[in-house]
């Protein structure tokens, strides 16, 4: 699958989600998914990142210019969406070189296991 670059394309990237519990404001805990993962220990002495499942990345584009003999840059807008298919993220314009936005696209670039997954 070639990954196709222009304006108004949307690209969804699989990305790991943690689940994690957080309390707002002094009420009750509540459990909620955050991109990325967690390290754990492995015996006998080592650690390894962990997910507890696989949500996305929504990454917008929104401009791509080239400002004369400079790099070609890639402005976007990223959202995630979490496991539960709830999407959040603040509205941002990012900027990133073409290259730097491609490596993006590829997905989560560390290695990792999906908790439970065989």
């Amino acid at each position: 699958m070639t990954l196709e670059i222009k304006v108004g394309a949307t690209i969804d990237v699989g990305y790991p989600f943690v689940r994690e519990s957080i309390s707002l404001f002094g009420e009750a805990a509540i459990m909620t998914w955050r991109p990325g993962t967690r390290f754990e220990p492995v015996p006998p002495d080592d650690t390894r990142s962990f997910a507890d499942a696989i949500g996305a990345m929504v990454l917008t584009i929104v401009s791509i210019h080239r400002p004369g003999k400079f790099p070609t840059r890639v402005f976007y807008t990223r959202r995630w969406r979490g496991p539960d298919g709830r999407e959040f993220g603040k509205n941002n314009l990012h900027v990133r070189t073409l290259g730097y936005f491609k490596a993006l696209c590829r997905g989560y670039r560390y290695d990792f296991e999906v908790k439970g997954a065989a």
